[in-house]
C-alpha cells in the first residue's frame, strides 16, 4: 500500500500507467526518436520538470524531433534538453508560458528565434555547447530573465544593449568572447 503518490518517473512505459501523477520526467540516454510520442506527452497535465538526454547513438537521426504537444503542458516550469540532435531551436518551446528555466545543451543550434521573448516568466536561459553565433534583439524584452548561460558557444561579440535591465548573471565560460569583443 502506498501512502504517497509517485510523482517522479524515468521512463515513458513507467509513467503511462498514471500520467496525471507525473510531475517530473527524466528520460536519460534515450535511444529513439520522440516525435511520434505526442499523444503520450499530452497526458502529462501536471508535469513541472522535463529532462531529456540523448544516448550518443541517436546523433545520427536527421529527423529527430520532440513532440510539439509538450508546448501544451500548462504547468511545465523547467526543461533540460541535453545532447539532442537539434539543427534548429524548437520554436514551439516559446509557447510554454509557465516556463521559468530552460537549458538546451549539446546540439547544432546556431540562432535563437525572435519569439524567445514570448517566454515572459523565464528566469534562466542556458544555451550551451552549441553553434550559437548571434543573440536576437528581442532578448531585451525578457524582463524576468535573471541568468543567461552561453558557455561553449560560437559567439564572438556581444552587444550589452541586448540584455534586459534585470539580468544579473551571464556565463560565457568556454566561449570565444574576450573583453575586447564587447560592442558598446
Amino acid at each position: 500500500m502506498y501512502f504517497f503518490k509517485k510523482t517522479k518517473f524515468s521512463s515513458l512505459s513507467e509513467v503511462i500507467q498514471n500520467p496525471e501523477n507525473c510531475k517530473k520526467l527524466s528520460l536519460l540516454f534515450i535511444e529513439y526518436n520522440l516525435k511520434d510520442k505526442g499523444a503520450i506527452f499530452s497526458q502529462f497535465i501536471n508535469l513541472k520538470v522535463l529532462e531529456i538526454q540523448a544516448d550518443p547513438s541517436i546523433y545520427d537521426l536527421d529527423d529527430f524531433e520532440l513532440p510539439k504537444e509538450i508546448a501544451g503542458l500548462k504547468k511545465l516550469k523547467t526543461i533540460w534538453l541535453l545532447n539532442l540532435p537539434f539543427k534548429t531551436f524548437p520554436e514551439w518551446i516559446t509557447g510554454i508560458k509557465s516556463l521559468k528555466y530552460l537549458m538546451i545543451r549539446g546540439n547544432d543550434i546556431d540562432t535563437i528565434p525572435d519569439s524567445i521573448c514570448e517566454l515572459d516568466n523565464l528566469k534562466t536561459l542556458r544555451l550551451e555547447n552549441c553553434n550559437l553565433n548571434k543573440l536576437p534583439a528581442t532578448l531585451k524584452k525578457m524582463q524576468n530573465l535573471r541568468s543567461l548561460g552561453l558557455c561553449d558557444t560560437k559567439l564572438t561579440d556581444l552587444n550589452p544593449n541586448l540584455f534586459p535591465k534585470k539580468l544579473k548573471e551571464i556565463n560565457l565560460s568556454g566561449s570565444r568572447l574576450k573583453d575586447d569583443n564587447f560592442e558598446s
